[in-house]
């Protein structure tokens, strides 16, 4: 088989191959890539797609060893969370994209927006998702709260989780160390921002303490979150919601589906709760580039455009991710309504009116170049914050220095 740095075609007979490597999607969601990586032979003879799918957790350090050394695949799955650091070494594809019939009106802008970098597109997204407060329908009808709707405020949250809290002996809110989740609510909060516009880390900004002494201060002041028990345990708050150990969590709209099937309880979404001054969300996305290192571009953006064209995105959507194309994103919501409607009547309008309110004001997480090791810095450093043992400004103070 020839690998990613192979001759370019000289010929349209010439056969094509190209690796894509991709983090695992579970079972269900690698059958139905591999399926569409085969597609693109049905569409182009000449081209033939292998995906690889290693662990997440393993993936993108690999893909940065590969692409410092000209041998990553020639299609690279890439989140916006991550771009920044990857960019340099991927092929901007606004050229190679319009001769495939790319039309950007035909996608949610907010999704490539996330994807472009200095203006410039690097990958095309097949996901969209923003940030949404997800609740325990039952454990708030067992308190005598009424359910939340889009647009409640931060004191409205606080009165909720002070009476669950007292009313049903759990935790009302499940913190976390993911930088989605938790970011998205300091924006919410007071429009705290983690990296300014021109990307430099700004966790030391007034806005920014404020918003993270009064996150902290759920468990060491209210008592009503429900503490990470390491700093290991990064997406603490959101599985703890799904084990029915806390009452709400933060989480992204590419759970609406997982949630409702693996938690025991009838789950509810709403937008995460804003103060004055606060933005509903962050939001973030997965799609598909090519490497700088790719010798058959053109055949690169051919299959990209199968892996994000119109029946694809319908497949994504049929699958449970929210899809970036404008025109898919119903049959996604016909999915939640057959799968999950009977038993939590109204769920799926419920979803859609959140990611419908949410999008309308969600602005795109960019992070810096060293995201990752501000990452590590904050699950080794916000715990001590959350459990009262170091002052919510002394510890922004050491992730900022550490990053």
């Amino acid at each position: 088989r020839r690998g990613p740095a192979s001759a370019p075609s000289s010929g349209a007979a010439e056969k094509v191959s190209l690796d894509w490597g991709f983090w695992n999607q579970g079972t269900d969601g690698n059958k139905m890539w591999a399926d569409l990586a085969a597609k693109v032979s049905t569409v182009d003879p000449n081209i033939t797609v292998t995906v690889t799918a290693p662990p997440f957790a393993d993936y993108f350090t690999k893909l940065q060893s590969q692409l410092a050394s000209n041998s990553a695949p020639c299609i690279v799955s890439m989140q916006s969370l991550r771009l920044p650091a990857f960019a340099q070494a991927m092929e901007p594809l606004d050229d190679l994209m319009a001769k495939q019939g790319f039309k950007a009106d035909e996608w949610n802008p907010a999704a490539l927006k996330a994807l472009k970098r200095d203006g410039k597109q690097y990958a095309i997204p097949y996901g969209i998702s923003t940030m949404a407060m997800f609740y325990n329908k039952d454990l708030f009808m067992k308190a005598g709260v009424a359910e939340p709707q889009p647009g409640w405020t931060v004191a409205q949250f606080q009165d909720a989780a002070r009476t669950i809290t007292a009313k049903t002996g759990k935790p009302a809110f499940g913190q976390s160390f993911s930088d989605l989740h938790m970011f998205s609510f300091l924006l919410a909060y007071n429009g705290a921002r983690p990296v300014s516009d021109d990307g430099t880390l700004q966790l030391t900004d007034p806005k920014m303490i404020d918003a993270f002494t009064w996150y902290s201060g759920l468990s060491t002041k209210e008592k009503v979150a429900l503490t990470p028990a390491s700093s290991s345990d990064v997406p603490w708050g959101e599985q703890q919601f799904v084990a029915g150990n806390a009452a709400m969590a933060v989480d992204g709209t590419w759970n609406l589906s997982s949630d409702a099937k693996d938690a025991k309880f009838n789950v509810g979404v709403v937008t995460i709760p804003v103060a004055s001054g606060g933005v509903s969300s962050y939001s973030a996305n997965s799609g598909f580039g090519i490497s700088k290192s790719c010798k058959n571009k053109e055949a690169a953006a051919k299959a990209i455009a199968v892996l994000t064209g119109a029946d694809a995105q319908k497949q994504v959507a049929a699958n449970g991710t929210l899809p970036a194309r404008i025109g898919a994103d119903a049959a996604f919501y016909e999915g939640l309504a057959k799968n999950y409607d009977a038993k939590n009547p109204g769920y799926s309008a419920q979803a859609k009116a959140v990611v419908d309110q949410s999008s309308k004001t969600a602005t795109p997480f960019i992070p810096t170049q060293r995201w990752d090791q501000t990452t590590k810095a904050i699950a080794r450093e916000f715990i001590l914050a959350y459990t009262g043992n170091q002052p919510a400004d002394t510890t922004l103070q050491r992730v900022q220095s550490a990053s």
